[in-house]
């Protein structure tokens, strides 16, 4: 029993929780089931998309990633990375070897909760960029997945951090940060 508590408080440590901290354990239980459904859903994205497209993209994370693509005003269905959900507009190109690559990719319009916006690089891509920001970012650099597009383009990624999270979320730990509070519904 020890060891657990150990093994407890380590976790609270590393994942963010502070001791001055205040938790309500009242919100934190009622809203305990809708956040495992929420992180649940929120270990994948899919996006779905049609308009002048074509691309073939393989990765494992944004550091092992293989493939290119162009498009031109394609318009996506999208179920993305940090709560992303509706329609938005894409266009840009990439192509990637590995690790080095170059990108001009852009989000232009979008529903309420697609963020718009813009990756232009070359080389190597950081997590320190702010479109892979570990809490905003719209795009996940830790992403594994692909996709693919001729006309039709479809993109499925799996998110490991997410299922981390969903995981220690049983455990009442959120290392993403981003569980429900009674505050979320004032907004």
């Amino acid at each position: 029993m020890k060891k657990f508590f150990a093994v407890l408080t380590v976790c609270f440590a590393v994942f963010g929780v502070r001791a001055e901290e205040e938790i309500n354990w009242g919100e934190k239980l009622a809203l305990y089931l809708p956040n495992r459904i929420l992180d649940a859903f929120d270990m994948f994205s899919v996006s779905l998309g049609v308009g002048p497209v074509i691309e073939a993209r393989l990765m494992g994370t944004r550091l092992v990633d293989v493939g290119a693509g162009y498009s031109a005003t394609t318009w996506k269905l999208y179920k993305n990375y940090n709560r992303q959900y509706g329609i938005g507009v894409e266009d840009g190109w990439y192509w990637s070897f590995i690790f080095i690559g170059e990108e001009e990719f852009y989000v232009r319009q979008g529903s309420l909760l697609v963020d718009k916006f813009v990756e232009c690089r070359a080389g190597v891509p950081t997590p320190e960029m702010r479109v892979y920001d570990f809490f905003e970012g719209p795009r996940d650099f830790w992403a594994i997945g692909g996709s693919l597009g001729f006309i039709i383009d479809g993109d499925l990624y799996i998110h490991p951090v997410e299922w981390a999270d969903f995981v220690l979320g049983w455990f009442l730990i959120d290392i993403r940060r981003d569980d429900l509070t009674f505050d979320s519904f004032n907004r």
